[in-house]
């Protein structure tokens, strides 16, 4: 609950608006954050202060910008003051934000502006990068049509938007990642390969470039340290020897009635497969297709209850293995993942589905918050093998 307090003469959030014109109409806080409320002319301004050591992630920003949006008010503008921001939430920031917008990063008593002047953020691989090692994601199916190709595909997408190199092995059988990324699909060349646009303006667009498991050796790519495997259905058919190098696997699933029960069953047994050959490696679940239209929530939180249930078992036993709750990364239902391929049925040059709608892409949005999650996951066993 929150409630009124009384602010200091020497509040440096005051003190850092009262620069710019802005007037003090009031305070409140609760239990994470201290909220303020400025106004300068017709002008208002809605200012978060969370009071932790934490970095904001791409998740809690998007929160706080759905918030301001659902004021309805064009007057108004807001601003995010933190400890720090991940690199997904400044990406988010950066592709999404509007310009009534202002991220504040505290540090050493004093709040310096990260959004729009956005600043180098070190970068979360450092540790993993020293090694020489780049790190290694694989996604796995627990059926077909969960979407495996397309959530490799878009999470190699949102880190090379976060400026990593990223590389994408197909393992599949069907070649679907090759098929997607070739501008070409009757050419016999191997080179398969997609351009993700910058970040920021005068920056040079991320290369993805598609590799069969054959073609990639890592003296031969040292610029890369994002590697990413589009893994075979037949768990049999992916190679033991790259298994045993993933940081982190990633299983797509749905919250289907009819096919959590089964979904689960075939993903304990998929992780335990997985364990046999790579004792520390993160697994995790990530929902894919959610709804997250209002009338669904109270549905999708009962499948998802059932869901966690089902793998419950599973997860006591391996604590390196997870079900991401849908408040930190879920991929939404969208048309434009729904429809994503269609560039080849219209020979068109191979792209992502990033496109905004509206100034806003929702598939971009989860799609960084999921490589967050991967990345935040992942750090534990970068430390432990650097």
């Amino acid at each position: 609950m929150s409630q009124v307090v009384a602010v200091q003469a020497d509040d440096p959030v005051v003190t850092f608006f009262a620069v710019a014109g802005y007037q003090l109409s009031e305070t409140w806080q609760d239990k994470r954050a201290i909220s303020y409320t400025f106004t300068r002319e017709a002008k208002s301004l809605w200012v978060r202060w969370l009071r932790s050591e934490d970095k904001v992630t791409a998740a809690q920003l998007e929160q706080f910008v759905q918030s301001v949006e659902q004021q309805s008010d064009d007057h108004l503008s807001a601003c995010f003051i933190a400890a720090d921001f991940s690199k997904a939430a400044l990406t988010q920031a950066e592709r999404d934000a509007s310009e009534q917008l202002l991220l504040l990063r505290w540090h050493k008593h004093k709040l310096t502006p990260v959004y729009p002047y956005h600043q180098t953020v070190a970068d979360s691989f450092q540790a993993k990068a020293s090694s020489a090692e780049p790190l290694y994601i694989g996604v796995f199916t627990a059926k077909g049509g969960v979407g495996k190709t397309t959530i490799a595909a878009h999470l190699a997408g949102a880190f090379a938007l976060m400026g990593q190199s990223v590389v994408l092995l197909d393992l599949d059988p069907d070649r679907n990642l090759r098929k997607l990324f070739a501008d070409d699909n009757t050419s016999q060349d191997d080179v398969a390969m997609m351009q993700v646009p910058a970040t920021r303006k005068g920056e040079t667009a991320a290369t993805i470039r598609v590799l069969a498991p054959e073609q990639w050796r890592a003296r031969k790519f040292p610029d890369v340290n994002i590697v990413i495997a589009d893994c075979s259905p037949v768990l049999s058919e992916n190679p033991a020897k790259l298994i045993k190098r993933f940081d982190v696997c990633v299983m797509p699933t749905t919250l289907n009635p009819l096919g959590i029960a089964k979904h689960a069953d075939v993903m304990t047994r998929t992780f335990a497969h997985i364990r046999t050959l790579n004792a520390t490696a993160r697994l995790m679940a990530v929902i894919n297709n959610y709804d997250a239209s209002a009338d669904a929530q109270k549905r999708n939180a009962v499948l998802f209850a059932y869901l966690q249930s089902s793998l419950a078992a599973y997860f006591e036993a391996d604590g390196r293995a997870m079900l991401i709750h849908p408040e930190e990364a879920k991929i939404r239902h969208s048309n434009s993942l729904l429809y994503w391929g269609y560039h080849i049925i219209e020979g068109s040059s191979p792209q992502l589905a990033f496109k905004e709608t509206a100034g806003r892409s929702y598939p971009r949005s989860d799609f960084l918050q999921l490589a967050e999650v991967v990345e935040r996951e992942a750090l534990p066993n970068i430390v432990a093998v650097a």
